[in-house]
């Protein structure tokens, strides 16, 4: 008996095109006929078995560069697209169903820390498993491969990781920033069961993944630019020059004879499409600075709450650069934003040099990055520190650029981290960060991580360094509050400290060196409270008496005291 072909349904939003039609691999391409309603959506079914079947759409452009002209658009709902030339939307129909993906989801019940608990760690996924290049791991695999690499990253200590955009992107390396399909998932990475495994599996280790969204333009060949462009983008671009990275998305525009606002609702539905198949635990928002107005990222920010329902910890950040706390905070859109003078400050200090506007040993401003509400945001749970991310030259690198290298650049690394991972905000590293690699900042070129370097001594020691920190964090409260008092600040010998705390008796004193000289005796007056203290980084009791600590600090050491019983 013949097996019965499903009804399997097939729609495009293109309210004022015509000629729409579809074209398949299941009858050699021939185009079939769409019927459009009132709602500006066309519709049709069509009989076909399980299986996988790739198609496009065949419509009349309206957009200006080629209005009128007939031409194959690839469905910008796509779930997933070819590697080939061609970009053929890739349909799966399963038990006579259309589906994004059959994975089954083991670890939905485990416990995911809360947002002023995580500690990030900013990923491309193609660079992490150091294997990127011709020859050493085949398209595809990238997925599978991160996968295994997650047991590191929870004895790391690591509790959230940030994934650079994964949505498809043209050619066979990017850094996502040029999204061409917003629901497709990029398939040189892996299938849309990969990715649900490699987060499941993060959820199982109590990572939380937040994706990195880019939501104020498309790349040039994206399906709606060529299907009617000035109906979802600026048909002239408004941001300055440097900033046209591709058609950039006109949330002001609304659609009076359909009432609705065209972007808003392909992107209100790029969100809840990611949330929902991929249980993801945030997002973080690309160029909010260009995207600039406040009541969209409010609506964007909205948009995912909605959703989520409070089901689950969420959270929403802002890349806002250059630095503007109001987009975040009680009155902003977003829960927290990227601390950018916190990032500058710290790599000027650590390069022991005047650059970027900042000098190298202002204690004033050291003190005041230390503290995110000297800076205008709300609380420190508002702001997201980082000492270098995808966008910069590593710290490594950096360092060798200021001429400091061996181990006085490793001390140097050990005082941004001791700092970083201390201080008052919500850490975030950048994949690498943790064991010294070094390069400088490529966009276009791979720069896989260079896993090798923990056999060498220098970079096992400073990846130890960085994992006892991250797990003395939490393990004491008083580093994810918001609170912070600079204790001590010696503007001759560049020597600081600072106290945290909570209200249940955790204290925690840091105290750094930041010039790479030996210090050797200290002493830091306004100390909480005599008696017993702990210095964990090397380990050993001390006793303070009379308010005030004597100890010793070597080149570029920091210390960290916690109080005693």
């Amino acid at each position: 008996m013949a097996k019965k072909k499903h009804l399997v349904s097939f729609s495009l939003f293109a309210p004022y095109n015509e000629d729409v039609t579809l074209i398949g691999d299941w009858n050699d391409w021939e185009p079939v006929e769409m019927q459009r309603r009132d709602d500006g959506w066309w519709h049709v079914g069509l009989p076909l078995d399980d299986g996988e079947y790739q198609y496009k759409f065949r419509l009349k452009s309206n957009s200006y560069f080629q209005e009128g002209q007939n031409v194959a658009v690839t469905d910008p709902r796509a779930l997933r697209v070819t590697r080939d030339q061609q970009e053929n939307a890739i349909v799966r129909v399963k038990d006579g169903q259309r589906v994004v993906t059959t994975y089954e989801w083991q670890h939905n019940d485990v416990h995911l820390p809360q947002n002023h608990e995580l500690i990030i760690y900013e990923t491309h996924i193609g660079d992490f498993t150091g294997e990127t290049g011709e020859g050493l791991n085949p398209a595809g695999e990238y997925f599978k491969k991160a996968t295994e690499r997650l047991d590191y990253l929870a004895d790391l200590g690591i509790n959230a990781v940030e994934l650079m955009p994964v949505n498809d992107f043209p050619g066979g390396y990017s850094w996502g920033y040029n999204p061409r399909f917003l629901f497709a998932v990029e398939n040189s990475y892996g299938s849309p069961d990969d990715l649900c495994r490699l987060i499941d599996e993060c959820h199982a280790r109590g990572i939380r993944v937040i994706l990195d969204g880019v939501y104020n333009h498309s790349e040039d060949k994206t399906p709606l630019a060529h299907m009617d462009y000035a109906y979802w983008y600026y048909r002239e671009n408004p941001d300055d020059p440097e900033h046209h990275w591709g058609p950039k998305f006109n949330y002001g525009y609304h659609d009076d004879k359909l009432g609705i606002w065209p972007a808003r609702s392909f992107i209100h539905d790029a969100l809840r499409f990611w949330i929902d198949h991929f249980h993801i635990d945030g997002i973080r928002f690309d160029a909010t600075a260009i995207i600039e107005n406040y009541d969209v990222l409010h609506w964007l920010n909205e948009t995912v709450y909605q959703y989520i329902k409070g089901i689950k910890p969420f959270f929403t950040i802002a890349e806002h650069v250059p630095q503007d706390p109001t987009v975040t905070g009680l009155g902003g859109p977003m829960d927290a934003a990227w601390h950018e003078t916190f990032s500058k400050q710290i790599m000027a200090t650590l390069c022991a040099r005047d650059q970027d506007g900042f000098e190298a040993f202002n204690m004033d401003a050291i003190a005041t990055v230390l503290q995110p509400t000297q800076e205008g945001f709300d609380s420190a749970y508002n702001a997201i520190n980082y000492i270098d991310n995808h966008d910069q030259n590593r710290i490594m690198w950096r360092l060798g650029e200021a001429g400091i290298f061996d181990d006085a650049a490793f001390r140097r690394m050990k005082l941004g981290a001791g700092l970083l991972l201390t201080a008052a905000g919500i850490p975030m590293l950048w994949m690498g960060q943790e064991f010294g690699q070094s390069n400088p900042k490529t966009v276009f070129d791979p720069q896989p991580l260079q896993w090798s370097l923990l056999d060498n001594e220098r970079n096992g020691d400073l990846h130890r360094y960085y994992k006892g920190l991250i797990h003395f964090r939490k393990d004491n409260p008083a580093l994810v509050t918001p609170n912070i008092e600079v204790i001590h600040l010696d503007h001759e010998r560049k020597i600081l400290a600072f106290k945290r705390w909570n209200d249940e008796g955790n204290v925690v004193i840091v105290v750094a060196n930041l010039l790479d000289q030996y210090a050797g005796d200290v002493e830091i007056g306004n100390w909480h409270e005599d008696g017993a203290w702990h210095e964990y980084l090397d380990d050993y009791d001390i006793e303070v008496q009379g308010g005030v600590l004597r100890d010793t600090l070597a080149e570029s050491e920091v210390k960290v005291y916690v109080k005693a019983g």
